[in-house]
């Protein structure tokens, strides 16, 4: 089943009690959970809605969440996540609970992939499969334009084609940002090249690189200067911050790529980044460990609120940040 039907069956109330949504493009998958739980559950019900990862999850809770009825509601819906990282012993516990649901339960089960195992062709026939896979990249241009237009957003050809061009074919990435410059915009909708620019930067320049090396060193002595250099030739902060969250994103992706036997051409190809972003992300990747990268993040998500909430100057804080990314592992 594709998305369009899935869409037609909720419009007309024929829902299934258990649907498999198979694919890579991670907003399918929250986008028509989110459909799936208005029509059923029509509110947020924290009694009656359940998201479970199978990573984490027991054979034995599994069963108990499938098997229990509703409280309080006629009705519960549970969505199963990381379904592609489950262990065998859970694979076999849901195709079990699957023909043994409580009355009113309905499931969501979301996978990136399915083997060619038995037990993964059982489950395509015990659950109604909704394809969540990646759209083509010449569709993505198409994809854009009727997002914004659902926005507010009053976006020039130019505009539509700067935002294809640099966010790639990441969906979840491209509603954000396009969340964030309707944000921006307001009311009126529109905003012009610069503003753009500012909002959403190119790939990151090699002087961004050598930023970044220097930070994987752990070399303050060469970080900052290097920072102080790009801020007094005139790029702004908010850019700068940008750019060094985009590529550190880049560096993650890289890491779990490699992890899977994946080339720098294949994560090219993948971003919709250019092909000597993706060979360095992987070169820079073997210099963090994926707990400090989520570190770094997580300290340039607070740089970002902290600027914009003008709760300190914003060189100072891009200063501050690179300075603690050079100490982590040393305290």
């Amino acid at each position: 089943m594709n998305r369009t039907e899935f869409a037609k069956q909720l419009s007309l109330g024929e829902l299934e009690s258990a649907y498999l949504f198979l694919g890579e493009e991670k907003l399918f998958h929250e986008e028509l959970q989110r459909a799936l739980s208005k029509k059923i559950l029509g509110i947020v019900d924290e009694f009656n809605y359940q998201k479970l990862n199978a990573v984490k999850l027991t054979v034995e809770e599994l069963v108990v969440n499938l098997e229990t009825p509703a409280f309080f509601s006629p009705k519960r819906l549970i969505w199963l996540t990381n379904f592609e990282a489950a262990s065998g012993e859970l694979e076999k516990a849901l195709v079990k609970s699957v023909n043994n649901l409580a009355a009113g339960i309905y499931l969501i089960v979301s996978t990136e992939k399915l083997g060619s195992k038995k037990i993964h062709q059982e489950l395509q026939k015990l659950l109604v499969v909704v394809d969540c896979g990646q759209i083509a990249p010449r569709e993505v241009p198409f994809w854009l334009k009727q997002r914004a237009e659902q926005l507010g957003l009053k976006l020039t050809s130019l505009q539509q084609r700067i935002l294809s061009e640099r966010l790639g074919k990441d969906l979840l990435r491209n509603r954000t940002e396009l969340e964030k410059i309707r944000t921006f915009t307001g009311a009126k909708g529109t905003l012009n090249e610069t503003e753009l620019d500012l909002l959403l930067p190119g790939e990151p320049e090699p002087n961004i690189f050598s930023l970044i090396d220097s930070l994987a060193k752990r070399d303050s002595q060469q970080a900052l200067p290097r920072l102080i250099e790009l801020l007094n030739a005139g790029e702004n902060e908010l850019k700068i911050l940008a750019t060094l969250s985009r590529q550190f994103r880049n560096i993650i992706a890289a890491k779990a790529a490699k992890a899977t036997a994946k080339t720098p051409k294949d994560l090219s190809s993948w971003l919709g980044i250019n092909p000597y972003v993706a060979e360095k992300s992987f070169t820079q990747g073997t210099q963090f460990r994926l707990e400090e990268l989520k570190q770094i993040l997580q300290r340039l998500l607070q740089v970002d609120y902290r600027i914009k909430t003008g709760q300190n100057e914003p060189r100072l804080e891009l200063e501050l940040a690179v300075i603690e990314i050079c100490l982590l592992g040393k305290i």
